[in-house]
Order: structure tokens, then C-alpha cells, then sequence
């Protein structure tokens, strides 16, 4: 097949962003401050000055995506800082340290606040062992006790509202996950009325009309005088498919009854079971590649909710071109990005003309489309330049984004 596809362009998080922009902007204002505040105040040589800039700048940087090396880091650069420095003024702790510290141990502890909570320990330890190592302290009093009780309460501040905020986080993660789960719920309890609907007016309207069938082609041979005997055995065996006929409808009747109650506790599909979905529509005579660029690894970390949602959409969209555009050449890629899982279902002009009604078609679009949603994610659909139709989808894989 040679249809190609570009893939969705990444979906971009406004937090990630605004994230990224004020640690980034904080990192370069320690780097500009940091160098020649310590070179030309504290007579710190200015190579050395540069380093432990750079590496307080670049940890407050490496705390959004290695918290640990950040860390480290940045406690070597505080203490390397507080080791060099002349005591007088701020000291043992410079000003710049002590931000770029907090900054580092606030986003750290967002989600590792045991590795938040040991740099504000080890860093607030190590300033005090300078503070009484130094020969100029004699004691636990003065400006060094000072400087280090600011220190340490500003850490610990930054410390405690970085875990706030991974708590807060947490919570708003499963609450984005219970929504979801409701209203897959709210859509599987209607599809259960509807079938319970259909069971009642099947059973209302043919059961009486079949029954009658059935009824009056048993009694024929008996009402029918001179009835021949070929006549006879032919409302014998109408009489005959019309039980048989009951019987199959009280079993499929009792099958839409049920269904809600006997699909409980089967495992839901995942978007690792999109590759059988995508066989078995080939198997039934559609053209469909599947183009699938997710790891192994990358389809088993994916929250059940959300890999749920995506084998949906697949199935949603693999339904409509064998409605629509059967026959036409399609192709389903599946493909990871910036924390997002992004789908792409893309169909060529129909083979040959389909009637369609203009009207139909938009439910399952939209359904589609609400359901991406309530994830955080979106979702677009259309028609392509050459006649066919593309479904484009961008879900967060973190649900946390979700439902804002």
C-alpha cells in the first residue's frame, strides 16, 4: 500500500510550558548573577565561580527531567560555594545558592519528596559543618546561624509546597480517571437499556404474530377438510420453523437482556489488541495497514484508561470506513510522542461510489471526540484532498491533564 501519513503534530501541555519557561529563566538569571556576584564580592576565583554557576543553573534545568542528578548537583554546587566563600556577609549560604536550592528541591519534590526532603537534610548538615569547621565561628550565634536558619526555612518551604503540589497532582490524576470511568459506565448502562428496549419491543412485536403462524399452521390438517397430505406436511413444517424460529428469538432476546450483566468482569481491550482488531477486519475483506511505531514497553505503561480510549477510536473509525468507503485503502498508525499517544486513521476515496446519508456518521465522531476529551486530549476528523477521510487523535498519556 502507498498511502503515507505525517504524524500529528505533538500536542503541546500549557503547563509543561509555562514549567520549562520560569525554571529555565531562573537558571539563567543564577548563572548571571551567581559568577560575578561570588568573583567580585567574595573574591571567589572567577573560573571557579563560573563552574558552580553553571552547574547551580543547569541543575535547576535537570530537576524537570533527572530529579536525582539534579539534586546532587546542586548540593555539590551549594557547598562547593559555601567551601570557597569568605565568611562575610550572607555565609555560609549566598543568596544565589539558596534559590537556585529551593527551586531545584520544589520541582524534585513534586513527585520524589523523599529526594527533596534529604537535599534540604544533607544541605542544611553540610552548611552548618562548614559554618563550625570555619575558624572564624566560635559558636552557634551570629550572622552563620543566621544565614543558615534562613536557609534551611526557605528549603523547607520549597520542600513542602513541592509536595503539596504532587499530592494535588495525585488527586486531580484519579479524579481525571474516576471521570472516565463514570462515563464509560454512563455509556455502557445506556447501551444496556437500549438493548433491554429492543428485547421488549421484538418480543412484543413478533412473538404474538409468530405464535399465531405457528398456531394456525399446526391446526390446518384439523380445521381444513380434505386437506391433502403434501398441503398438510408443508404447514407442518412451517408450523415447525415458527417453533424453531421462537425458540432462536427468545435465545437472542435473552442475549440483549444479559449481555450488560454477563460482560462484567471481562478484561476490557487494550491498544495492544489493536493489531487483532486490525486482522480481523482484513480477514473480512477490508484493505487496512497497520503502521504501528509504539514500543513494548511504551503499550504496557499506558494507563488502562487511556489505552481503552484509543483501541475505541481505532474501532470507531475501522467501522465507518467499512460503512462509508468500503473497500478503500486504509491505514492506522499508532504512533508515541511528547507524553501524548497519537492515532491516526486514514482511509483513500472509496472505491466506488457510496451512498451515503449526510446525516449519519456524526454520532460516532462525535462520541469519538467527547471521549478523547474527557482525557484532555483531541481529536479531528475530515476529508482528505484526494476524496478519503482522516481521523486524527492526541491523548495524554498522564490523565492528569485531563478534564481541564
Amino acid at each position: 500500500m502507498t498511502t503515507s501519513t505525517k504524524p500529528e503534530p505533538t500536542r503541546l501541555d500549557p503547563a509543561r510550558i509555562t514549567a520549562w519557561t520560569l525554571v529555565t529563566l531562573a537558571a539563567v538569571t543564577i548563572l548571571a548573577v551567581a559568577a560575578p556576584l561570588s568573583a567580585a564580592a567574595f573574591g571567589v576565583p572567577i573560573v571557579l565561580a563560573l563552574v558552580l554557576s553553571v552547574a547551580l543553573a543547569a541543575s535547576m534545568v535537570f530537576s524537570l527531567v533527572r530529579p536525582v542528578l539534579a539534586t546532587v548537583l546542586c548540593i555539590v554546587a551549594v557547598l562547593g560555594f559555601a567551601l570557597v566563600t569568605p565568611p562575610s556577609g550572607p555565609w555560609p549560604i549566598m543568596v544565589t545558592s539558596t534559590i537556585a536550592l529551593a527551586t531545584v528541591v520544589l520541582v524534585v519534590s513534586r513527585t520524589r519528596w523523599l529526594v527533596g526532603l534529604a537535599a534540604v537534610a544533607i544541605a542544611g548538615g553540610g552548611g552548618l559543618a562548614i559554618a563550625l569547621a570555619s575558624p572564624t565561628t566560635t559558636d552557634l550565634t551570629g550572622e552563620a546561624t543566621a544565614d543558615l536558619v534562613v536557609f534551611v526555612s526557605i528549603v523547607a518551604v520549597a520542600w513542602l509546597i513541592g509536595l503539596l503540589i504532587g499530592k494535588w497532582s495525585a488527586v486531580r490524576a484519579q479524579l481525571v480517571r474516576e471521570r472516565a470511568i463514570s462515563a464509560e459506565e454512563l455509556v455502557r448502562r445506556e447501551a444496556a437499556e437500549q438493548r433491554t428496549e429492543l428485547a421488549r419491543e421484538l418480543h412484543d412485536v413478533v412473538a404474538h404474530g409468530m405464535s399465531a403462524i405457528q398456531v394456525q399452521a399446526s391446526s390446518a390438517r384439523y380445521r381444513l377438510p380434505g386437506l391433502s397430505e403434501e398441503a398438510a406436511a408443508e404447514f407442518d413444517d412451517i408450523a415447525g420453523l415458527a417453533r424453531a424460529s421462537m425458540r432462536e428469538m427468545r435465545a437472542l432476546l435473552a442475549v440483549l437482556r444479559n449481555e450488560d450483566a454477563t460482560g462484567q468482569g471481562v478484561p476490557q481491550p487494550t491498544v495492544a489488541e489493536v493489531a487483532a482488531l486490525v486482522a480481523a477486519a482484513v480477514r473480512a475483506g477490508s484493505r487496512i495497514e497497520l503502521d504501528d511505531r509504539l514500543a513494548d514497553d511504551e503499550r504496557v505503561a499506558l494507563d488502562p484508561v487511556v489505552s481503552l480510549t484509543a483501541y475505541r477510536m481505532v474501532q470507531e473509525s475501522l467501522s465507518n470506513v467499512a460503512r462509508h468507503a468500503t473497500g478503500a485503502d486504509t491505514l492506522v498508525t499508532l504512533e508515541p510522542g511528547d507524553g501524548t499517544l497519537n492515532i491516526e486513521v486514514r482511509n483513500a476515496a472509496p472505491r466506488e461510489a457510496v451512498v451515503t446519508n449526510p446525516d449519519a456518521g456524526g454520532n460516532g465522531i462525535r462520541g469519538m471526540r467527547e471521549r478523547v476529551a474527557l482525557l484532555g486530549g483531541s481529536l479531528t476528523a475530515g476529508r482528505t484532498d484526494d476524496g478519503g477521510f482522516v481521523v486524527r487523535a492526541t491523548i495524554p498519556t498522564d490523565v492528569s491533564k485531563g478534564g481541564e
